[in-house]
């Protein structure tokens, strides 16, 4: 979903346009996953952060497309893991929005001076070069500064050493903490943590001459982050195009997040047909796309997030799209082949035509495609209680249920 019509879903959803149901629904049931035994890393890396043997955050690497964009769904998810392990900052926070629906809600973003933004749905840079989804790049002065809502205890900038780079100062209320020189005899993505003061308010990047940032990881010492990497109107095929396999592997490598979460359909339903040499493509690039994941961190986990239900607004009686189960399928298909866990989440909302009854309970806005914040929240709360346990205990496990939420 692209243009005008992805800002107003946008706006529908954050803005609660449906009202609350009457009574409080019921907790959804858990996600349950196909490759339970795919999570665990990442099970693993979360007994650590709770024993407290690790010196870094658990980190949840999660990509989608508009229906993450937002940080609903991410947000939420990061609410919880926070709730329980404490709070481990934003985590790696794009240096501007790469679409402008983009949002983060655990940092503020400002900036001065020129910035080129560029991102996966958006403007490509002539390299190709967008770090985990976006860029931000300037010929001259300009600042970016970053408002945390938590703690932050370490900086880690993600940016591009290049030819005839310039200088850029990382700056914590104030005082300049490090100076990177950017540039290099040849373009290469580049990293610089620095530690920063026990509570630091505002964190500025403040190039001079020609510098690109892809980002910063913003963290505390312990706790919980979720990077929140989805783009809205993004795709598996604009990855493939427009960010450099090794490029992204590079960078997912630096990230080392303890699980990587895929979810990405939400535009393709719209042209892709259940059978056809379309359907095939969406099948191998997805699997190229988790190759690249598990090659960046083998000993990391990965889970692939299907497609909600969608129905056809464009028709008369609005059908279900035949697109989304054969999607579903492809996607479970090429989870299986990388050793990804699965979470058939159109099952787990009840299958075809399960979005009109979302609807009905609120959960989900008139595009019948983009949850609002309480069907955000329940597909946040299922994930996080399979992955976690929630108050079942039951923790990352179980083959794929078909139950309804």
């Amino acid at each position: 979903m692209k243009g005008a019509l992805a800002a107003v879903v946008l706006s529908l959803a954050s803005t609660h346009a449906l009202a609350a149901p009457a009574k409080p629904a019921p907790p959804p049931p858990p996600a349950q996953f196909d490759d339970a035994a795919a999570l665990g890393p990442f099970t693993t890396a979360l007994a650590a952060q709770r024993a407290g043997t690790v010196d870094h955050p658990l980190r949840v690497a999660y990509f989608g497309d508009s229906l993450t964009a937002d940080d609903q769904i991410t947000g939420e998810l990061r609410r919880r893991l926070q709730e329980a392990l404490g709070d481990g900052g934003p985590g790696f926070v794009f240096a501007l929005a790469p679409h402008p629906m983009c949002e983060h809600r655990a940092v503020r973003r400002s900036a001065s001076g020129g910035w080129r933004v560029n991102g996966l749905s958006t403007t490509i840079p002539g390299d190709h070069l967008l770090g985990l989804g976006g860029s931000a790049e300037t010929d001259d002065d300009g600042t970016v500064t970053l408002t945390p809502t938590g703690p932050v205890r370490a900086v880690d900038v993600h940016y591009l050493a290049q030819p005839h780079g310039g200088a850029l100062d990382l700056v914590a209320d104030g005082t300049v903490v490090d100076t990177i020189a950017t540039a290099d005899e040849h373009k290469r993505a580049a990293f610089e943590r620095a530690a920063v003061p026990a509570g630091t308010k505002h964190i500025s990047l403040r190039a001079h001459g020609r510098v690109r940032l892809f980002g910063a990881a913003l963290e505390a010492a312990s706790g919980a982050v979720v990077d929140n990497l989805g783009v809205v109107s993004g795709t598996v095929k604009q990855i493939a195009t427009f960010d450099l396999p090794a490029h992204l592997q590079n960078q997912l490598a630096h990230r080392a997040a303890d699980l990587v979460v895929i979810m990405y359909g939400t535009n393709e339903a719209e042209w892709l047909r259940a059978k056809g040499a379309g359907m095939e493509e969406h099948e191998k690039l997805f699997g190229e796309l988790l190759a690249t994941v598990r090659a960046a961190n083998p000993a990391g986990a990965c889970l692939v997030v299907s497609p909600l239900d969608q129905l056809d607004w464009r028709e008369e009686k609005m059908p279900a799209r035949t697109s989304i189960p054969a999607m579903v399928e492809a996607q479970r298909r090429a989870a299986h082949a990388a050793g990804c866990a699965f979470w058939d989440t159109y099952a787990w909302m009840g299958g075809a035509g399960a979005s009109r009854d979302w609807y009905r309970k609120g959960w989900i806005v008139a595009d019948f495609q983009h949850p609002t914040t309480a069907g955000a929240e329940r597909i946040a709360g299922a994930l996080y209680a399979g992955l976690v346990g929630g108050a079942t205990g039951g923790g990352a496990g179980a083959v794929s249920a078909k139950s309804s939420p």
